[in-house]
């Protein structure tokens, strides 16, 4: 049986964001005018890693995240972005595309750009695409609140504080996942245990410190509970110029032992910055209003 003709979108597709969501359903619009099927071409990893390492930037979603995301959509066709792909010219991409997933046309987004000698224009892409067999079609622009979107506006926005805003561009809520660890527990001599969190992925990005109000899905438990997480170095108890960042979390109204566990916060919205108290006393007065604020800002009682 002969394989089906595959019309493929290209790019990093990181945070699979609203234009990201507007790229794939013009895919699917052309695919089904067409006659083909859509599929979405992405890399295991950034290409600026292997380009220029020093610029490469921080994920806003890890490689199985991503995936997950992008395989719900349509097809996804994971590229390893590596040396040999490097030196490919956009012709010589176009036919490795064709040759090994017989992809034989392509949704252009209004600044993709591919191939060593990136050429910058569109009619480029069209005449080295009739050359190498694919039909190179344009998409559109994504227009609408926070335009224009692009995963460098939203991690300028995450490392502002400016959660809100990020989740608009996204689309969902930005999520951070990580293990628990154990920490130095003063959080429950005071009343507010925490949770330590590893991140399991060191390249992903960590949202600019302070306190938020955000929501926390932990391994094995079906419950999504209300929480606040604080980034930062713990200035009150660690004030040392060495002191690492930490995140750590407190659940509203949960005690259960989940040392060891997975753990995905859900970014809602930034409360406060983080400071330095005068003494115990002062920080677990200030918790109990940010406990409060959470509350108010999930809506809950």
């Amino acid at each position: 049986m002969a394989q089906t003709a595959l019309i493929a979108a290209l790019g990093t597709f990181d945070g699979v964001h609203l234009g990201h969501a507007f790229i794939i359903e013009e895919l699917k619009r052309e695919a089904q005018t067409i006659g083909m099927v859509p599929a979405i071409v992405t890399f295991s990893s950034h290409p600026l890693a292997v380009i220029r390492p020093e610029r490469a930037p921080e994920l806003l979603t890890p490689l199985h995240s991503k995936l997950k995301m992008l395989r719900e959509r349509a097809k996804t066709i994971v590229l390893d972005f590596d040396s040999t792909m490097r030196s490919m010219s956009a012709y010589d991409f176009m036919t490795m595309l064709r040759d090994a997933y017989n992809v034989h046309a392509m949704l252009l987004g209004y600044d993709t750009r591919f191939g060593h000698d990136r050429p910058t224009e569109f009619a480029d892409y069209v005449a080295l695409g009739a050359k190498a067999g694919i039909d190179i079609r344009k998409a559109g622009e994504y227009i609408g609140e926070d335009t224009p979107i692009c995963s460098s506006r939203i991690r300028t926005a995450l490392k502002n504080g400016e959660t809100d805003l990020a989740n608009r561009m996204l689309g969902h809520r930005y999520t951070f996942a990580g293990t628990v660890t154990h920490g130095k527990q003063l959080g429950r001599t005071i009343g507010y245990p925490t949770a330590n969190i590893a991140p399991e992925c060191d390249r992903q990005l960590v949202p600019a410190g302070g306190v938020y109000a955000v929501y926390a899905k932990i391994e094995g438990i079906s419950t999504v509970f209300p929480a606040m997480l604080n980034i930062g170095t713990r200035p009150t108890v660690d004030n040392t110029p060495e002191a690492p960042r930490t995140l750590e979390v407190h659940i509203l109204d949960f005690a259960d032992n989940i040392y060891g566990k997975r753990i995905e916060i859900e970014f809602i919205d930034r409360l406060r910055d983080e400071c330095r108290f005068n003494s115990l006393d002062e920080l677990k007065a200030q918790l109990g209003r940010d406990a409060e604020a959470t509350r108010s800002r999930l809506g809950i009682r």
